[in-house]
């Protein structure tokens, strides 16, 4: 049982948690979990200690823990490694990019090696395999075969708080009511653990929550409900660009995704926002790197932020943000570095 300061963390197998007070048992313990290269105590000085749990709920193997800060490195992935947040702060650092994992947060880190550091920290971890994952969307969906753009975007990392996503916010809440409910089932059986298939329920809720689409009705519930909020497929085609300007969008997925022709498609853009769909996809980018360069991660960069605002061509990039801003990228993003209460971040890439 978990005892002095670290019982103020909850954690859903907190009764479960066995002390370890050696990293050696640490390290065996999160490698069950994670392709683990190195991990070690940020405070050398102070003894070591550990409560953890490592189990396996249907083909998902967990690590449940509590532990003072820490730092760990972990290699790249073949799928993706999931943190669920309990209490304290956890922070990744993948591919020149800063991701955070509060205590309300889910932290979903996908190919490329990472490095993880946090403080006194209540979490989850788990691996999940992409095939899976694009399976169970797949058939959420009812579809003979998953969009191309689902297992790009699978592939990408993304980070959600309950705070920060209220659509997904009650999606995290049912994910943590399935690790509550494997608790209490650990009571009884493995067997019956495994017989109730909730590794299947998870990877169901990670991909609604990875998956926008696969949290709309089906297409008569859809076009009821636009009808009630007056909104149509138009509105929708905009919020489906929205949630994903980081991918090369053609027209020719614009006319798929809407169902209206390529003229026709022209012809609502220019009647609804006075401009080509080209255009105002470009301009949405635009206003979303100049947002990222005003408020930057640690990390970033402004050939990072141009990649995550759909610019394959850093050198396009920033002409087409000079003629736009009449300001270079670079020099926003040195000029909100110095702003910022932290001194010494690292300057910018020159665009």
């Amino acid at each position: 049982m978990v005892i002095g300061q670290q019982a103020l963390l909850p954690n859903p197998f907190q009764q479960r948690l066995v002390l370890h007070e050696d990293l050696a048992s640490t390290r065996e313990l999160y490698a069950q979990a994670l392709p683990l290269q190195e991990i070690g105590n940020r405070t050398p000085a102070d003894p070591w200690w550990h409560y953890g749990l490592a189990l396996t709920v249907g083909t998902l193997p967990v690590v449940a823990g509590i532990h003072p800060p820490l730092r760990m490195t972990v290699l790249e992935q073949r799928g993706l490694s999931v943190f669920l947040g309990y209490g304290g702060e956890q922070l990744a650092h993948q591919a020149g990019r800063c991701w955070s994992c509060p205590a309300d947060g889910c932290l979903i880190l996908c190919g490329e090696a990472f490095a993880w550091e946090s403080g006194l920290v209540s979490a989850l971890s788990f691996p999940l395999s992409l095939e899976r994952l694009l399976a169970t969307a797949q058939a959420m969906a009812g579809l003979e075969a998953a969009p191309a753009a689902w297992s790009a975007r699978l592939q990408h990392s993304h980070a959600c708080s309950l705070s920060a996503d209220p659509v997904g916010a009650p999606l995290q809440a049912l994910l943590r009511q399935e690790w509550a409910k494997a608790d209490a089932l650990l009571g009884y059986s493995h067997a019956l653990l495994d017989g109730l298939q909730l590794d299947d329920q998870i990877h169901r809720l990670i991909a609604a929550l990875l998956l926008p689409e696969l949290r709309l009705e089906t297409p008569l519930h859809r076009l009821s409900l636009n009808g009630q909020q007056g909104r149509d497929s138009f509105d929708d085609l905009i919020d489906y660009i929205k949630l994903n300007l980081a991918e090369h969008l053609t027209l020719t997925m614009l006319e798929q995704q809407s169902h209206y022709s390529r003229r026709a498609l022209q012809y609502a853009f220019r009647k609804r926002l006075g401009c080509t769909a080209t255009q105002w996809i470009r301009r949405q980018r635009l206003e979303l790197a100049r947002r990222d360069l005003q408020h930057p991660g640690p990390g970033d960069s402004v050939a990072a932020i141009a990649l995550r605002c759909g610019y394959r061509s850093l050198s396009l990039f920033s002409v087409e943000f000079q003629q736009r801003f009449h300001v270079k990228p670079s020099q926003l993003l040195r000029e909100a570095r110095a702003s910022q209460p932290a001194a010494g971040h690292a300057a910018a890439d020159a665009a």
